[in-house]
């Protein structure tokens, strides 16, 4: 994940889905398909709270593909046609960005290819037969594809199908899926944990600002507890069991309220994911945390040199602060807001932002958001297609759901 959305991703993000049910066995017919909605962000994202597994049995045609990602353009228009101009001089905004230098856009470069590298580490960790270069591919392919086609876990399949293409076998492709979207949902909650520890290294536990460090610790609650449920289900079956009843007393409960008389299998989704891709977990699940929580900080280092190049100083917004909004908006937007991750972490970063450091800097701030964003969010979208097109020589660029079902068969 990136950014919030990084992260996110994508996703919406851009975060790419909440898990329908939970992941499927590694071993079954066919991947399931899922609910829409992280580096963030992204794109984090579009990664981001998507657990669902594999690819879903039917794919986007074009037509649909091409509504789908107009849907991403209105909310564009409405929020940086409408919305910014009422607060923002633009006029302002892009004597900011024109003042950039070479090397500060080389630099920015730099970052953001250390980013996405790390990012997609994950993949190489969790799926054998996936170089560096391979999962950095993939990672770009996810946040790309989910940002300009929402509303579905097309991502997910489309990486599916990639992953098929070069010959990663049918469990691991969709173990390696599942995993990428829980342990990447993860990492957006170890993000105020980092936020914390830098809020604490720049003198800002004083207690002027308590709002990062409640979102901080709550957060970092999450995310411990998350992962230590994780980690116990795949070690032990009476735990399987004991989370498996709480977690379905509960579920059934909130449904019944909502007056839902089909109930999920909590207790078999649970199961299949302990056995599906348990022995995953138990390998290589400390180490995929590690890349996760690890790939947040590039992106924490691209946000906050990008606000300083667009004439942000430290005396107005330290670092601390920086990354306590990063992390804020990273937690808001677990849940999608906005289809492709379009617009609202903008909205939700400038807003942050200003808010610490007062609407004079609001034109700056809006710069070095952008300039951000760039990275996260907007230049993996034309990079997905592309490699897409290079992956998948000889054949449409997105999958068609006869080669889907051909590679579940296979």
């Amino acid at each position: 994940m990136a950014a919030d959305d990084a992260m996110t991703p994508t996703a919406d993000d851009g975060d790419p889905g909440t898990p329908a049910d939970s992941a499927p066995p590694a071993d079954s017919a066919a991947p399931a398909d899922s609910a829409t909605p992280v580096e963030g962000e992204d794109p984090t994202t579009t990664a981001g709270a998507q657990a669902s597994a594999g690819a879903p049995t039917t794919m986007p045609s074009r037509r649909t593909a091409l509504i789908r990602a107009g849907a991403i353009l209105a909310i564009l228009f409405v929020v940086f046609g409408l919305i910014l101009p009422r607060f923002v001089d633009y006029e302002e905004v892009f004597k900011a960005l024109a003042a950039l230098t070479l090397p500060q856009i080389l630099v920015m470069t730099i970052l953001g290819i250390i980013a996405w590298f790390v990012c997609g580490q994950l993949f190489t960790v969790l799926m054998d037969g996936i170089t560096p270069l391979r999962g950095m591919e993939s990672y770009l392919i996810l946040s790309g594809i989910g940002s300009s086609i929402p509303f579905g876990p097309w991502n997910m399949g489309v990486v599916w199908v990639v992953f098929r293409g070069w010959g990663i076998s049918f469990r691991d492709s969709t173990s390696g899926i599942a995993l990428y979207g829980i342990i990447n949902s993860l990492g957006r909650f170890a993000l105020p944990v980092i936020a914390i520890i830098v809020i604490g290294a720049t003198g800002g536990l004083s207690g002027e600002r308590p709002w990062a460090v409640i979102i901080s610790v709550i957060s970092g609650v999450i995310f411990f507890v998350a992962a230590g449920i994780m980690l116990a289900v795949v070690q032990s079956d009476k735990m399987a069991d004991w989370v498996a009843h709480k977690v379905e007393a509960v579920t059934f409960w909130i449904l019944r309220k909502l007056g839902r008389k089909e109930l999920p299998d909590v207790d078999g989704a649970i199961h299949r994911f302990r056995d599906g891709v348990g022995a995953i977990v138990h390998r290589r699940g400390l180490a995929a945390l590690g890349v996760t929580i690890a790939a947040q900080v590039p992106w924490c280092i691209a946000f906050v040199t990008a606000l300083r190049f667009t004439g942000v100083p430290a005396d107005v917004l330290n670092a601390g602060e920086i990354i306590g909004v990063f992390a804020l908006v990273a937690v808001i937007t677990f849940i999608p807001i906005a289809p492709g991750g379009a617009g609202v972490p903008e909205l939700l970063y400038i807003a942050g932002l200003s808010a610490i450091a007062g609407e004079q800097w609001e034109a700056a701030i809006t710069a070095g958001v952008f300039l951000f964003r760039l990275y996260v969010w907007f230049l993996p979208i034309p990079l997905a297609w592309i490699l897409l097109k290079l992956a998948r020589r000889g054949r449409s660029t997105l999958p068609t759901t006869t080669e889907v079902k051909t590679y579940v068969t296979t």
